[in-house]
């Protein structure tokens, strides 16, 4: 996800990091002169985040939030680094992608175009594991390719960019 954040320009934009756990992502963007909110549903992820932007001498807004449950607002740019592993259950968020992996990452578009902005760009993590278009099934608004690729031992990371359809009147 870096990588592929490192090639969009963040400088001046408002970013959303959902599910921001470390808080690496937005504190990236942070860095680069962006106006960042960092989401989690864990109160510590949130704190430790928080303290690692002031020991950077950065300022971000953090939301204690299930996904965009609290979440104010639209963004040019959100991110999010969902847990994409398969299990019988969804038992530890911070891990678990559901049966298919996918349950998250489609919770997660169910809310997104409220606040994604018209113009704005989502970056979403995906696995070889799970088939990205099967998740974005039933949200013909978005329109997604893969900008970012990374091989691993027994699958293939995928950073999606998900914009608007072109051709779609908001």
């Amino acid at each position: 996800m870096l990588d592929a954040i490192a090639k969009v320009p963040v400088e001046g934009r408002e970013v959303l990091d959902v599910g921001t756990g470390s808080g690496i992502l937005g504190l990236f963007c942070a860095m680069q002169g962006a106006t960042v909110t960092l989401t989690d549903i864990d109160e510590a992820a949130l704190q430790h985040a928080k303290k690692a932007a002031g020991l950077l001498g950065l300022g971000v807004q953090t939301i204690l939030s299930d996904m965009f449950s609290k979440v104010q607002g639209q963004f040019d740019l959100v991110l999010f680094n969902p847990p994409y592993l398969s299990s019988s259950s969804v038992d530890d968020r911070t891990v678990d992608g559901g049966r298919q992996g996918t349950e998250l990452s489609k919770q997660f578009l169910a809310g997104l175009s409220t606040h994604l902005r018209s113009s704005g760009t989502t970056l979403l993590l995906a696995s070889s594991l799970n088939d990205p278009s099967s998740f974005l099934e039933g949200h013909s608004e978005f329109q997604y390719s893969v900008i970012a690729k990374r091989p691993l031992f027994f699958e293939e990371l995928r950073v999606l960019c998900v914009r608007f359809r072109e051709n779609l009147a908001r």
